[in-house]
């Protein structure tokens, strides 16, 4: 078994959404290991590898330098761009005034805490903060949307099962006493 690059993908933006500093993830013979932050993986790195995988050790290769050559300069980290003008609405952006509420982290949205169950939350209906709107999953593990605030939910942005991305918007929440 191995992972597609969507899958990779998906695991990549699951930390980068997270406040995670690593992660290790084995399926098969494939392992992946993760880190930021200056987060050191020589520990994940020299763990044993699942089902007999052979797991690379990090190796050290010294480069020659002439005493004359000055220092190379540190690279410049990399920088995101996104795909579109800031300007630009995004797919099922907040039309409504209120609180938006968005998406923690990559993942599929979920209405209801279960198939056939009825959603947590409706258009109308009333929230207090702390009250759960959603479930955003993953890999498997389901992570509950709270309200920041109370009041009434105005707008529902995203349609059940839908894979979504850190800071999409799920909700607009119209405040109480606004």
């Amino acid at each position: 078994m191995s992972l597609t690059h969507q899958e990779i993908r998906e695991i990549v933006l699951a930390l980068q959404g997270s406040e995670w500093d690593q992660a290790v993830v084995t399926v098969g013979d494939v392992r992946i290991a993760l880190g930021r932050n200056g987060t050191d993986l020589l520990p994940a790195a020299a763990a044993a590898p699942a089902n007999g995988a052979r797991a690379a050790a990090p190796v050290s290769v010294p480069v020659a330098v002439p005493a004359s050559a000055p220092a190379p300069e540190p690279a410049p980290a990399p920088v995101a761009v996104p795909a579109q003008p800031a300007a630009a609405p995004t797919p099922n952006a907040p039309d409504v005034d209120g609180h938006v509420v968005t998406a923690p982290s990559v993942g599929v949205f979920w209405k209801a805490p279960q198939p056939g169950q009825p959603p947590f939350v409706e258009i109308g209906s009333e929230v207090n903060a702390g009250d759960t709107l959603c479930i955003v999953e993953v890999m498997k593990l389901m992570n509950n949307v709270t309200a920041e605030v109370a009041g009434t939910i105005v707008a529902i942005h995203q349609d059940n099962a839908t894979q979504v991305e850190f800071g999409t918007p799920l909700f607009t929440i119209a405040p109480r006493g606004a």
